[in-house]
C-alpha cells in the first residue's frame, strides 16, 4: 500500500532505511512513492543527494494519516487473543552484552514455541534511534533507556569488575584500592553515545568514579575480554561475560572489594503504539 510506505519513509527519513523497515528493495519504494505523488498530484518529499525531507504538503498527510494506520494496527493486533499463539515481526535493536547474556540463551526456546513469530535481532553498541530505523523494541541497560520511552526491566541488577590476566598483573602488580588503576594500563570503553567511559567503582557512599588511562579504546565487550585475556591490560566487564575465563583461570578480579551493582538489562519502546502481541511474547520469554 502506497500510503503505508509514505509513512514508513516519513518515519525513517530515508528510502534506504524504509526499504530496510520493510524487507523491500530501495527502487521499489522510490517507485511507490512517485506513483503516489503522481496520482495526488502533489510533492510529499523534497529529495537532494544527501537529504530527504517532507513538504508542507507531505508533513499534512503524515499528520493525519499516522494516527489512523496507528488505529489499524491496534485493531489488528487485538484479534490476537482469536489465535492459539501470537505471529508477525519482532525487530529489535541490542547491547552486544545482552545479545550474550540474555538472548543468546533464550532465543532458541522462543523459536520453537511461537514458530509464526519472524525474530530480527541487530546487535550493535551504539544508541539507535529506534522509531526511525523501524525497529519494535530496543534492549539496553536500564539507566540509559531513551527519554520518552516506555520501560521494563528484564534481569535484575547486573555486577561489574576490574579483570586482568595471571600473566599481565605477575609483571605489573595488583592494584589494592581505586588509585592504583592509574599506574595501569587499563583497555579504554567507548560508550554507544561516543562519550569516554568512567570507570564505577564500589557502591553506596563507597562508589569512585575513575577516568583510567590506557593508549586502546574498544567499544566492543568480547574484544576487549579477549585483549585482557592476551596480557593487553585491565579491562572493566560485567562479571557474568567473563565468567568462564574466571574459572578457567585466564582472568581474574581484582579489587573485588570494589565491584559494583549496576541497573539490569531493560527493555524499551515508543509509548505511542500499543504493544504487539509478538513483541509482548518475546519480552515475557526473555524476562521468565
Amino acid at each position: 500500500m502506497d500510503l503505508d510506505v509514505f509513512l514508513a519513509v516519513s518515519s525513517a527519513g530515508s528510502f534506504t532505511r524504509a526499504a530496510a523497515v520493510r524487507g523491500v528493495s530501495g527502487s521499489a519504494v522510490s517507485h511507490s512513492i512517485r506513483g503516489l505523488e503522481a496520482r495526488l498530484g502533489v510533492r510529499l518529499f523534497h529529495r537532494t543527494s544527501r537529504s530527504l525531507r517532507l513538504t508542507s504538503a507531505g508533513e499534512q498527510l503524515a499528520a493525519e494519516l499516522a494516527p489512523r494506520f496507528q488505529e489499524i494496527d491496534e485493531a489488528v493486533d487485538k484479534l490476537a487473543c482469536f489465535r492459539e499463539s501470537p505471529r508477525g515481526r519482532v525487530r529489535v535493536t541490542t547491547l552486544n552484552d545482552a545479545a550474550r547474556l540474555l538472548i543468546s540463551p533464550k532465543l532458541p526456546g522462543f523459536v520453537a514455541r511461537y514458530p509464526d513469530v519472524d525474530v530480527e535481532i541487530a546487535v550493535e553498541d551504539r544508541m539507535v534511534d529506534m522509531v526511525a530505523e523501524g525497529f519494535d523494541a530496543g534492549i539496553r541497560y536500564g539507566g540509559t533507556v531513551p527519554e520518552g520511552m516506555i520501560a521494563a526491566k528484564l534481569t535484575k541488577q547486573l555486577e561489574w569488575v576490574v579483570v586482568g590476566s595471571p600473566s599481565y598483573l605477575d609483571a605489573h602488580g595488583r592494584p589494592k584500592v581505586p588509585g592504583d588503576l592509574l599506574r595501569h594500563r587499563c583497555i579504554r570503553i567507548r560508550t554507544g553515545t561516543q562519550r569516554m567511559y568512567r570507570w564505577e567503582l564500589g557502591d553506596g557512599p563507597r562508589a569512585v568514579e575513575i577516568d583510567v588511562p590506557g593508549n586502546v579504546t574498544l567499544g566492543d565487550s568480547e574484544l576487549s575480554i579477549r585483549m585482557a585475556v592476551a596480557g593487553g591490560g585491565l579491562v572493566y566487564c560485567l562479571r557474568a561475560r567473563v565468567e568462564q575465563e574466571l574459572h578457567a583461570g585466564t582472568l581474574e578480579v581484582v579489587l573485588s572489594k570494589w565491584s559494583s551493582f549496576g541497573p539490569g538489562f531493560c527493555a524499551y519502546y515508543s509509548s505511542h503504539r500499543q504493544v504487539p502481541s509478538a513483541l509482548r511474547a518475546f519480552l515475557n520469554h526473555l524476562r521468565a
